[in-house]
């Protein structure tokens, strides 16, 4: 502390305003720049992780239908044909739409599990940013028309599978009275599936997006970390594995070779 009279000292006195570098207004005008390329880039990720988890909640209730169907199923299969054998189109009947519904419902349940499982991971960690979320989110869509297909399916021949089921352990005037409830019951799911689908589905080319085709540019963006660890060769792949734009001619290598395809720059020029 300098008391008060006392000179200043000479380190003191060698401090000039000069010395001081002026802020550079082109750094602040790069980070803000960096900085709403990043607030667009969240902006559009939120939007898709809406998607996201939309086709996630579908394939769960898909999940806990089928595997509910399929016990019963299943059940139907582990049960014993009755002692005066049934006509033998009558018990193949029943036993492969009973076989078919198994199948389908457990193909729905892989399907479905797979798919809530590998896309929101690859939407999560994949290294080339946007690109990886978009690709998650249209292998969801893709799949969800097969998935459901199976389980719509699946539980129709369900139902089949119950009339002739009735047809095997019961009388005749029992399984006629019995029919005829459960056509009607087919009928009507039938019926109220293709009208509410006509009404509710959207079609590919009505549905809306939450992919902003405008900002195409900024789903090259990578892993910035990941692109300055990687040597030269894998920066040449950039089309791959999506880029780290800080400069065209950033080349994450030692210093000493850094310098030296500088000085091979500037030798070109001159």
């Amino acid at each position: 502390w300098l008391k008060q009279g006392s000179q200043p000292s000479q380190a003191s006195a060698n401090v000039r305003p000069s010395a001081v570098a002026p802020r550079s207004p082109g750094g602040m005008l790069h980070l803000q720049k960096n900085n709403l390329v990043t607030g667009l880039s969240k902006s559009l990720v939120e939007i898709r992780q809406l998607e996201v988890d939309w086709y996630c909640g579908n394939y769960g209730t898909i999940v806990g239908q089928a595997t509910m169907l399929a016990g019963f199923a299943f059940a139907q299969l582990t049960t014993p044909m009755p002692d005066p054998q049934p006509p033998f189109s009558l018990e193949l009947a029943y036993l492969f739409l009973t076989c078919v519904a198994v199948g389908l419902e457990l193909s729905a349940i892989i399907l479905s599990t797979f798919l809530s499982t590998w896309a929101p991971s690859l939407a999560l960690r994949g290294k080339m940013g946007s690109a990886d979320l978009h690709k998650a989110v249209d292998t969801l869509r893709d799949y969800q028309s097969l998935t459901f297909g199976f389980f719509i399916l699946g539980w129709v021949l369900f139902f089949a599978s119950s009339i002739c089921q009735i047809w095997i352990y019961f009388r005749r005037r029992v399984a006629v009275v019995v029919t005829f409830p459960f056509v009607c019951f087919l009928v009507a799911i039938a019926y109220y599936t293709v009208d509410i689908t006509v009404k509710l589905r959207l079609d590919d080319s009505q549905a809306v997006s939450g992919r902003v085709e405008h900002f195409h540019a900024y789903e090259h963006i990578a892993d910035l970390d990941h692109g300055l660890t990687q040597p030269a060769s894998a920066q040449e792949d950039g089309d791959l594995y999506g880029r780290c734009p800080l400069h065209e001619t950033f080349v994450p290598a030692l210093a000493s070779e850094r310098r030296a395809v500088r000085m091979q720059e500037l030798q070109s020029r001159y």
